[in-house]
């Protein structure tokens, strides 16, 4: 396990009075939960490593995983559950201290192996301060929907590739902000010879000639197999204020 990194100490004094009921459904396939908990289809899982540079933190969202930037991550190995080849939505709470300039990007949520360009699916922080949601087909061809990310304040993500449609989908606190379309389906398996597996905050293998940390933290990471709105992957209002460190 990692060291904790800081965290500035945010207030979340306002939330909704009312929030609007939403409709039970099957849960999702990986869950960071906000108790410190993980879940693999609904039941817990520690079949996981933290890595050095990665933690867990208590926020006001719940617990989460802070990571410096410059190292760590979550890493699980390539379950059959994490083959996902039709839809697919991954939501999160982050909370970003700087974007990452070095290389292609800050993962949030990473699937794929070692080899350069083999990739399924990813969630990540490119340089110039925009959040990508990417899937990427046994060829190596993609497509991703983008949006800006703010720095230095709680943001929701939620980002939806539809089967049927091709639509790629991505919400920010609730409201769209991204729409593509794509041919493409996202791959299934990888090569067994390059560390296949996944990775929340960085790359899924440590030892591996990639890194893609990210610098700030993640609370409530939610991967599911169908197409999600941000209500059912736990968006709710908040109003956020950074006190000093």
């Amino acid at each position: 396990m990692g060291v904790a990194m800081p965290l500035v100490s945010l207030l979340v004094p306002i939330l909704v009075a009312s929030p609007v009921a939403v409709r039970q459904s099957t849960p999702p396939v990986l869950r960071l939960q906000p108790n410190g908990q993980v879940s693999v289809s609904g039941k817990p899982y520690k079949d996981f490593r933290i890595t050095t540079g990665a933690a867990g933190i208590n926020t006001p969202l719940g617990r989460g995983l802070s990571l410096n930037g410059t190292r760590g991550g979550m890493l699980f190995p390539d379950r059959p559950e994490f083959k996902l080849t039709k839809s697919i939505s991954v939501s999160a709470w982050l909370y970003l201290r700087s974007y990452h300039n070095d290389g292609p990007g800050a993962q949030v949520l990473f699937r794929g192996d070692d080899r350069s360009g083999a990739d399924a699916y990813s969630l990540v922080i490119h340089g110039n301060g925009t959040v990508h949601f990417a899937i990427w087909d046994s060829q190596g061809r993609g497509m991703n929907v983008q949006a800006e990310v703010p720095l230095q304040t709680w943001v929701h993500i939620t980002s939806s590739f539809d089967y049927q449609t091709g639509d790629l989908r991505m919400w920010l606190n609730g409201e769209g902000v991204g729409l593509a379309r794509t041919q493409y389906r996202p791959v299934a398996e990888m090569d067994n010879r390059y560390a296949p597996g996944l990775g929340i905050g960085n790359v899924q293998n440590d030892k591996g000639p990639h890194n893609q940390p990210m610098n700030g933290a993640i609370v409530d990471l939610r991967l599911y197999d169908r197409v999600v709105e941000p209500a059912e992957a736990g968006y709710r209002f908040i109003q956020a204020q950074r006190e000093a460190p």
